[in-house]
């Protein structure tokens, strides 16, 4: 029978934890990790058990293609979950999705969703998210928009350039829409290629915005959010690289200025490039580590190896797992050819997301997080 006590809540709560702990004095912001298969969503909650820390697994609209649609997404951050007795706060949560995704999504028991409407027409924009927000909060499930375009490669969506969010504009979207979250263009940027000029971000844009979200009383409420703000460590592209790779020009944000982001009014910090770089690594390695292993496993080692080496660019695991039978990957892989491997990649992930979260100040937030339920959160949305 499965445990009553594990299952998904908004990210509202989450977030509003966050928040409070702000106005204590403590800045914090909650970790949203992007999660492409089981073993993934193992290392994010191990990491977050460590810390004691709640947390946002989402996944986009890639992920869910990945794994054959987010029904299975659902099922599977869920049985990972049962699988390790996670019941601090957790939501569940679409990264950067369309209409018709969102819908999918919060029809298949996700407990949150996020409109990427940036690249309409500021008013069309806040009539796509606001006709979101309505659909997902009669269920519970919280909602996040988009203002501003960030350069780099999301998905498929791709800006050439950083388009700012106005500050002053942002306490109108959230009238206009009653969206939980939003993220704003403040010169982060997609991707591990971040460029130069990353010590340089406009955080004052936060920081007005914030101040203006402050000031008309929607700051218990309603979120600023950070995306594109994976930290691309060194180290890691450098072990990359060392076993094979050719990742080149990668560079992150630096963790002193998303610091100063949540200091500023960043409660959500988006993490996918850092997760992608640690799995990468850890194939690479083990497969240098393991000379001959991939020979005794046709059907899953071998044709995994064979993409490594053929594409010494690739960061994205999707590229290379996607070669075998997906489905596996949605399991437990124990007693598996891909055991081994994959305790290795659940340390990596589990020991980087404990960092980020420290960083983040949402460590030992757990226990101050009001575990509201979605069909109470539904009766909240009135």
């Amino acid at each position: 029978m499965a445990n009553q006590s594990i299952q998904y809540y908004s990210m509202v709560p989450l977030l509003k934890a966050a928040e409070l702990s702000f106005l204590d004095g403590k800045p914090a912001a909650i970790g949203a990790f992007n999660v492409n298969f089981f073993t993934q969503a193992q290392g994010i909650l191990e990491g977050l058990r460590r810390a004691n820390a709640p947390g946002i697994i989402q996944a986009s609209k890639g992920a869910n293609k990945f794994q054959g649609g987010p029904d299975k997404i659902a099922a599977m951050v869920l049985g990972a979950m049962e699988k390790s007795s996670h019941e601090l706060p957790v939501a569940l949560h679409l990264d950067h999705g369309d209409d018709e995704k969102a819908h999918e999504c919060v029809d298949s028991g996700y407990s949150s969703v996020m409109i990427d409407a940036s690249a309409l027409d500021f008013q069309d924009n806040m009539k796509l998210t606001g006709k979101i927000v309505d659909y997902a909060h009669s269920r519970g499930v919280s909602v996040e928009g988009e203002y501003g375009k960030l350069a780099g490669i999301e998905e498929d969506v791709i800006h050439e350039t950083t388009t700012y969010a106005d500050p002053f504009l942002v306490p109108h979207f959230f009238n206009e829409t009653n969206a939980d979250a939003l993220a704003v263009a403040y010169g982060t940027s997609h991707g591990p290629n971040k460029g130069t000029g990353m010590d340089k971000l406009a955080v004052h844009i936060v920081e007005r915005s914030y101040k203006g979200m402050t000031a008309y009383g929607q700051n218990e409420d309603h979120f600023l959010v950070s995306h594109g703000s994976s930290t691309v460590p060194q180290d890691i592209v450098a072990e990359i690289n060392q076993y094979g790779g050719g990742v080149e020009g990668a560079a992150g944000i630096p963790i002193e200025k998303i610091q100063q982001a949540v200091k500023a009014g960043i409660r959500k910090i988006n993490i996918d490039t850092d997760l992608r770089l640690g799995i990468t690594a850890t194939f690479r390695k083990y497969f240098v580590d393991h000379p001959g292993i991939a020979d005794g496993s046709p059907d899953v080692l071998q044709p995994i190896k064979r993409v490594l080496d053929e594409k010494p660019e690739a960061i994205d695991p999707r590229d290379y797992l996607k070669v075998i039978d997906v489905g596996q990957l949605r399991s437990d892989p124990a007693g598996t050819d891909l055991e081994e491997v994959m305790v290795l990649v659940k340390e990596r992930i589990a020991n980087h997301v404990e960092m980020l979260v420290h960083k983040f100040g949402c460590a030992g937030l757990a226990d101050k997080v009001e575990r509201i339920p979605l069909d109470e959160m539904a009766r909240r949305y009135g």
